[in-house]
């Protein structure tokens, strides 16, 4: 256990990890302080399997009420896997050292938030009573429920608190935004938008009314066209306001400049198809415009107005401009989707990141896969892991043909997309793994049989099998074949020791 490489010791099965002897708890631990967890899916079972035998190393539960500061310390990152009844069982210094340390951890399973934002608030009181110093101690555990965040007092520090606690949060609800975005307006008494106030809300620009747009000046609308076009989740009577305005402004469509094009950014997405055609739409602004919310109809005008402005066809297509072109690929027709180079869509494919048409092109983009690697049946793990959200534009037969191998290889965001979920085998429902059986919709379980339930089941718990697939998912391209040909005898000779 000492010179086992903590790595491979994440990855033991359950039952292997709670059969541990208590005679390397000393080791466990060292090396439970130091793991990172990252390379486990959140709804694996070795995760509380682990937890719970450091715990068992610490005291003979259920009495934790002995432990101590460093004891919680030797936790490392599985503090942030504690239940709240768990934790409810220490003495109470140590159980406000430990909430206090969870409050920075960047994973809380989803099961616990709804008690364990209880307990933050049964331990330290309301927190409508706060002091700026708690509210930033202990501010992260309120961020993870939209009630609790919108029931924050709108106290003249808040702002700075919220500010500081966003700082680096990979996601923010749109609870939080919206308290953002109030606190910063009902600080400043603003009645309009001013450029100061603009550039402090940033993306939380997005809950000004159509008219408080629409009354903008036109020197504000200049000053922070940049900060505006950045926002991606405008409204339609939003964006009727902000395209008006850039109309009034910059003068009509057919006079705007690329530059300026850039700087409306997601505003663009306010015109008529007929105007974004028109538009002079370059290659390296697409990238910025990406994630606007477009329809298919304004991907096929965009596509429209850059192949103008950049004087391209799809025959010219290579692979940097299809990367470039992303989600917009969405906007060539049938017959243009023929006439793409196979070996730039292969060498773009890895880099078009989400990519995600309607079912006509998913279509398309199924066959250009189809000429660039083969028959889905010989699709490789990494090969699908390269596809993404083309995957799902597979016909029944094909997804069947898969082999079950790749099936944890599939994008998360691929899941929900699939319609033929019910021609999947139990051999292929079993070897999503966990993260991705937790994406399977409702609609697409109605459609299985209780056979395939029961093995979807069996994905969500997880099997050692499927926890190894799951970690080499992370990274495909690092020579899948590769890895499991490394992982997997260190991991059966490990298994074989232990039962010695």
């Amino acid at each position: 256990m000492i010179n086992l490489p903590t790595y491979l010791l994440l990855h033991l099965p359950p039952m292997k990890v709670r059969d541990l002897p208590d005679s390397v708890c000393p080791a466990f631990l060292d090396k439970m302080q130091e793991a990172n967890l990252s390379s486990l899916p959140h709804r694996l079972p070795s995760r509380p399997a682990l937890t719970q035998r450091a715990l068992l190393c610490l005291a003979e539960e259920p009495d934790f009420s002995g432990l101590t500061v460093e004891d919680v310390s030797r936790l490392g990152l599985l503090l942030c896997e504690l239940q709240p009844s768990q934790l409810l069982r220490m003495a109470p210094g140590i159980l406000n050292f430990s909430l206090e340390q969870m409050a920075s951890c960047q994973h809380i399973p989803l099961r616990h938030r709804a008690e364990m934002i209880q307990l933050v608030k049964q331990t330290f009181g309301d927190p409508s009573y706060w002091s700026a110093e708690t509210m930033e101690a202990l501010g992260p555990f309120l961020l993870l429920d939209d009630n609790a965040t919108s029931a924050l007092p709108n106290k003249p520090w808040m702002k700075d608190v919220l500010y500081s606690l966003t700082s680096g949060r990979q996601y923010t609800s749109k609870a939080l935004r919206k308290k953002i975005f109030n606190l910063a307006t009902s600080s400043s008494n603003a009645t309009e938008l001013t450029v100061e106030l603009i550039e402090e809300l940033g993306m939380n620009n997005v809950y000004w009314t159509r008219t408080q747009l629409a009354h903008m000046s036109d020197e504000t609308f200049l000053t922070t066209l940049e900060t505006l076009g950045a926002v991606s989740d405008y409204g339609a009577d939003q964006l009727d306001a902000l395209s008006t305005k850039a109309v009034e402004v910059l003068g009509p469509v057919s006079q705007m400049t690329e530059s300026e094009v850039m700087q409306l950014g997601c505003i663009t997405r306010g015109f008529s198809d007929a105007d974004l055609e028109k538009l002079p739409f370059s290659l390296d602004a697409l990238e910025e415009i990406d994630n606007c919310g477009w329809n298919v109809s304004q991907w096929e005008a965009v596509w429209k107005g850059v192949s103008e402005h950049e004087n391209l066809t799809a025959q010219q297509l290579e692979a940097a401009d299809m990367v470039a072109l992303s989600q917009f690929i969405c906007g060539l027709n049938s017959s243009e989707f023929r006439q793409l180079n196979v070996n730039a869509f292969k060498d773009a494919v890895g880099s078009m990141d989400g990519v995600q048409c309607s079912a006509k092109v998913a279509q398309q983009l199924k066959q250009l896969a189809v000429s660039a690697f083969g028959n889905p049946n010989t699709w490789t793990e990494a090969q699908v892991s390269e596809l993404g959200n083309i995957i799902a534009g597979l016909n029944s037969t094909e997804l069947a043909s898969l082999d079950s191998v790749v099936f944890s290889f599939i994008g998360e965001s691929c899941i929900p997309l699939i319609p033929h979920f019910a021609v999947l085998s139990v051999a292929q429902l079993e070897a999503l793994g966990p993260d991705n059986a937790a994406m399977v919709t409702s609609k697409q379980r109605a459609s299985l049989s209780d056979e395939q339930l029961a093995a979807l089941e069996r994905a969500v718990i997880g099997s050692p099998d499927q926890t190894e697939r799951s970690v080499q998912s992370g990274t495909p391209s690092l020579n899948v074949e590769g890895v499991s040909a490394l992982v997997k005898p260190f991991l059966l000779l490990l298994m074989g020791f232990l039962l010695l």
